[in-house]
């Protein structure tokens, strides 16, 4: 079954009408530069009055560990989603940081923009899965470090996966962005163009695709990407920080329409 996030969830009745709707997840932006912003108290009653079947997904942009960790356990999030510049050294602690008693740990997605793959056939691109933190090496990976997967001239790209182990991160999620904003902008990235790298990431990894989706285009992006999950926001919406019933309901239907002729 698709994991199906919405996301920018300012007020309780969004975040019932999401679960209502069939979404597995809820996401709270915790970025204060974000239009969509809602506080730690905010969230937190939100939070409460919350199915417990619903993961609570939280949205930080170049916090502290310690300030992402202290939100975690303050709300009662299930996930934690970062989105800047954070290192695979931050994701390490902060994994360290989220172990409870019970042996549960929240799960750390790490977002992407779509356009760090936008490389042109015959130039490479240096993303390497070991240093991001999505895998991790063991004594069969012998030094096969993927620093630049090269993008050949068909388009064809190769990774070898033999002997990787998860890393920290979880998921990777693909947005849209821009220089000003690093999610939310209501626009796709090309997904045609994103799609052998998304075959990568599928195989070894959660791919989550988010980025101008919507109820009448979501059915093109699962079908051209296969993500393990999608993330929407600007696209249920019916005026900012308010979701539209209609469009989110249309949204998981359109989803799980997919996965019956799959």
């Amino acid at each position: 079954m698709t994991w199906i996030k919405i996301c920018g969830i300012t007020n309780l009745d969004d975040a019932l009408l999401a679960s209502d709707a069939g979404a597995n997840a809820i996401g709270f932006v915790f970025h204060s530069r974000s239009p969509r912003y809602i506080s730690r108290e905010a969230a937190q009653a939100i939070v409460a009055k919350t199915p417990s079947t619903v993961e609570k997904v939280g949205v930080f942009v170049n916090e502290t560990v310690e300030a992402v960790r202290d939100a975690v356990k303050e709300i009662g999030l299930t996930a934690v989603q970062l989105h800047g510049d954070e290192t695979t050294e931050f994701s390490q602690t902060l994994f360290r940081g989220l172990a409870n008693g019970s042996g549960h740990r929240p799960t750390i997605f790490r977002c992407w923009p779509a356009r760090i793959f936008d490389a042109p056939a015959g130039q490479s691109v240096g993303w390497d899965p070991v240093a991001v933190g999505l895998v991790e090496k063991d004594d069969a990976y012998k030094g096969k470090r993927v620093h630049k997967i090269h993008v050949a001239k068909n388009g064809d790209l190769f990774l070898e996966t033999h002997g990787f182990r998860p890393g920290v991160i979880s998921g990777v999620l693909l947005d849209s962005s821009t220089a000003e904003n690093r999610g939310g902008t209501g626009q796709p990235f090309d997904w045609e163009r994103v799609q052998p790298w998304a075959g990568i990431i599928n195989s070894i990894s959660k791919l989550i695709v988010a980025g101008g989706l919507r109820p009448g285009n979501v059915q093109e992006a699962i079908h051209l990407l296969h993500p393990w999950g999608v993330d929407v926001s600007t696209g249920v919406e019916r005026e900012l920080c308010k979701k539209d019933p209609r469009k989110v309901r249309a949204f998981v239907k359109a989803v799980r329409a997919m996965e019956e002729v799959s």
